[in-house]
């Protein structure tokens, strides 16, 4: 059994994730100080995200010695047989926003989803694995730009959740948990937080 958690490392330059952790945490009444490190960690090829959070939490800790988290998502559009998955980082920083809608262009099923993993190392080395549901909803034709800190994903300008009139984008942080809430079965921060609030005094 991993001793109570008093920080937590979380291996991540994603603001947006950080900025959700630290949200999800405090709705669960769990008090505990988020230290962001970014990391340079080897992005593997792997078919899941799961696989790639797995790969760079084990780089996480062999390079830091103890505790950390990591959070690996994925992006599946239906219409492109799933693609990016896990490659939707590569795909945002090299076609962008502009290049899924031309993949998109005269799509009739405009269907997609995120998946989440997070992955946490406890000080012993175990592996602790929380997942996601699919979080669905539809790719817009059309996008407006917003600059919001803590959106973790170009993404978020094109993906409007199953409910909503909004893309991810125009919403604010308590927005987008509440579309989540409505879509998704089970999110990754809250069995997270579930988990950690019953290992923290």
């Amino acid at each position: 059994m991993p001793k109570s958690v008093e920080s937590i490392v979380f291996a991540t330059s994603n603001n947006g994730k950080i900025a959700t952790l630290k949200r999800v945490l405090e709705d669960a009444h769990v008090d505990v100080a988020i230290e962001q490190r970014a990391l340079d960690l080897i992005e593997p090829q792997a078919d899941t995200a799961l696989e790639v959070a797995q790969s760079k939490a084990r780089q996480a800790y062999k390079l830091i010695g103890h505790a950390v988290l990591v959070d690996d998502s994925s992006f599946h559009i239906e219409a492109l047989n799933g693609f990016p998955g896990p490659y939707a980082k590569y795909v945002n920083d090299t076609v962008g926003i502009e290049g899924y809608l031309q993949m998109m262009k005269g799509a009739s099923n405009r269907r997609g989803y995120f998946l989440n993993n997070l992955v946490y190392v406890d000080d012993e080395g175990g592996e602790h694995v929380f997942d996601s549901a699919p979080f669905a909803g539809e790719i817009v034709e059309t996008v407006e730009e917003v600059d919001d800190p803590t959106a973790w994903s170009l993404l978020f300008q094109l993906f409007k959740p199953d409910g909503s009139d909004k893309v991810l984008a125009q919403m604010s942080m308590r927005e987008r948990s509440a579309a989540k809430g409505r879509v998704v079965t089970r999110d990754a921060y809250v069995e997270f937080a579930t988990w950690l609030k019953a290992h923290h005094d």
